[in-house]
Order: C-alpha cells, then sequence, then structure tokens
C-alpha cells in the first residue's frame, strides 16, 4: 500500500557500515519529491550536516557521543538533551493522517526500544528496518572507519576480541540495491523519479590503513588529520585503491566460534538453506584479499607509499608554518 493510504513510523536503526549513509543522503537528496509520494523525513537544524536525521536522538538517549559527534558539534551539551522535546521537533510538521514518517540512526541500541515506543505515537505503526552484514566484513569495514576517523588506536585482533566479548551481536550482509530494499522492508511504495546520489568510497585502502596504525600515539587531531590527507594524496598520485582484510586465521576462527551458531539460526528462521547463507564466514585467509601488515610493512610498495606521504606531510607542515609567520609579522 503507499505511504499516504498506510501511515507508519518507519525507524531505519543501521547498522552502522551497511550502506546507511548513502540511504540517508539519498532520502534527503529530494525531500518535496518524497513528501509528494506521502514520506516524510523531518531534519533539526542545529544538526542538519548530519546524513543521519534521528542521530541527535539516538545520541540523547545513550547519553555517550562518539569522538566523531564531539569534534563535530563540540557546542551540544548531550548531558542536556531532552529525547522527549527532541521527538516533539521531529514530529511537529508531520501529518498522520497522511503520510509515513522515517526516522534514521545507525546509532540506535536495542536497549533505547522500550523509551522510543513510549515517546512514539502509538495510534500509528512501527517498522523497524535494519540492514546486517557478515561479520568478517563487518568487522573489517567498521575498524577501517574507526582507524580513519582516528577513534580507536589498537590492532584488528584486539578490536575483534572486544567486539565477540561484548553483549548484543551485529550481523550481516547489505543488499546491492540498499535503498529499494528499504523501502520493500519498511513497507512503502516504490518512488518514481527519485534522483540517485554517488555512492562514494569511504573506506581507506590498505596502504592508508597501514599508514595511519603506524603513527605514534596519542597524536593531536589536527595533526592526525594532515597525516591522513598527505596518505590520500599519496594513493592518488600512485593510482592505489586496494583494500584488503586485515583479520588473521585466529581472528576468523574467534568469529566463527562467536557468531556461527547464531547465524545459522537467523538463516534458519528465514528458511533458507545452510548452503546459501550470506552469512557464511571465511575458514581462513587464503584468498587475496586478506594480508598480512607485518608482511605489507616490510614491502617495497608501502615504502615507496609511506615515503611520498610523508614528504607531503612534511612539505604541507612547512607551508603552514610559513603561513602562521607571515600573518603574524603582518599583525605587527
Amino acid at each position: 500500500m503507499a505511504a499516504a493510504n498506510s501511515p507508519r513510523i518507519v525507524l531505519h536503526v543501521g547498522a552502522p557500515k551497511t550502506g546507511s549513509t548513502y540511504l540517508q543522503r539519498r532520502l534527503r537528496a529530494d525531500p518535496s519529491h518524497l513528501r509528494k509520494h506521502g514520506i516524510y523525513l523531518p531534519v533539526l537544524p542545529v544538526v542538519a550536516e548530519m546524513a543521519g536525521n534521528a542521530k541527535l536522538l539516538a545520541t540523547a538517549l545513550s547519553r555517550r557521543p562518539s569522538l566523531t559527534f564531539q569534534r563535530a558539534f563540540p557546542q551540544i551539551d548531550v548531558g542536556a538533551l531532552d529525547p522527549a522535546r527532541l521527538v516533539t521537533e521531529l514530529l511537529q510538521d508531520w501529518r498522520p493522517d497522511s503520510e509515513s514518517l522515517v526516522l534514521s540512526a545507525e546509532n540506535f541500541r536495542p536497549n533505547h526500544a522500550p523509551r522510543l515506543r513510549d515517546l512514539l505515537p502509538k495510534t500509528v505503526p512501527c517498522v523497524v528496518v535494519l540492514f546486517v552484514r557478515r561479520q568478517d566484513r563487518w568487522i573489517d569495514s567498521y575498524f577501517n572507519q574507526m582507524v580513519k576517523v582516528n577513534e580507536i588506536h589498537e590492532d584488528i585482533s584486539t578490536f575483534v576480541a572486544s567486539l565477540c566479548d561484548a553483549n548484543g551481536e551485529r550481523l550481516c550482509r547489505p543488499a546491492s540495491d540498499v535503498f529499494g530494499a528499504f523501502i520493500v522492508a519498511a513497507g512503502l511504495e516504490p518512488i518514481p523519479d527519485l534522483i540517485d546520489i554517488d555512492r562514494a568510497q569511504v573506506s581507506l585502502n590498505v596502504y592508508e590503513l597501514s599508514y595511519l596504525l603506524d603513527l605514534k600515539t596519542p597524536i593531536d587531531y589536527s595533526d592526525f588529520l594532515r597525516r591522513r590527507a598527505a596518505s590520500e594524496k599519496a594513493s592518488r598520485r600512485l593510482g592505489l585503491r586496494e583494500t584488503r582484510s586485515l583479520l588473521s586465521d585466529a581472528d576468523l576462527a574467534r568469529l566463527r566460534n562467536r557468531f556461527e551458531a547464531s547465524n545459522h539460526r537467523l538463516m534458519a528462521a528465514f528458511g533458507r538453506p545452510e548452503t546459501a547463507s550470506p552469512l557464511r564466514l571465511d575458514i581462513n585467509t587464503e584468498s587475496g584479499s586478506y594480508c598480512d601488515l607485518h608482511q605489507i610493512y616490510a614491502s617495497q610498495p608501502y615504502l615507496s607509499f609511506r615515503k611520498l606521504a610523508d614528504a607531503i606531510y612534511a612539505r604541507r607542515n612547512w607551508r603552514d608554518r610559513f603561513r602562521s609567520l607571515f600573518k603574524s609579522g603582518a599583525r605587527r
């Protein structure tokens, strides 16, 4: 049924690294067109630059902002946020008799569910959409992202151990057509002529990832950004794009021990045969999609990459210092 004939609240809850940013940006690319088809996507002005329109609400519910959030919005006191007020702001222009409401944030958590149910209207149905992904591929992608934004300073095996020891499970495999899969899962009608957006490559390639992991820590965030920019520029000059996994055989074994049984149960619940399961984890690292970090560091291609990235970083630092001295002298 069309959204206008069957209004609902659609909660898109991620998970992270399953195409969420692409989906969020496409939903916001032409909101007036969506609204003509009975789909309303509210945006809070104070955090309009965030792709997920409900991320501030999820942050208020958890009271634990990420480092990325704190850097982007240092003026927001998360402890002072009122989830009820945020819900009121998000819903104030919604027409519940004729529109479906979409709230998207990959930082929604299972423990938010009871509070969200209390905060949201109970007069319309609520649909929760979660994209899932194979744990080995998901951890590769999530680890890459955390290194990219300087939120972790640990090797991937430590990262795997911390996730496997945590409560809760993050699963799965994003659909090739994330937007189309979202519309179907939300119970909405296809939207004709909705503009598409570029699916930007956001992951670090294996040389950039290795370079940032090799930085001495702690490191000032502004200096980290200069290092990352230098590595990205070196990649463009050398034509490097390859992404590879740093997971070891021991890491894969740990992931299978932690998730294999629950993956089987999930596929059985969906009536999917085990041989066709999209959640089958790799058994070993023999394929070309894996690499050893120590071998990368010792390789000639990486040494050439690092030399170029260091040179780009040094030139930019020298240029920035020169400009700073020039401006200081001009003021005198």
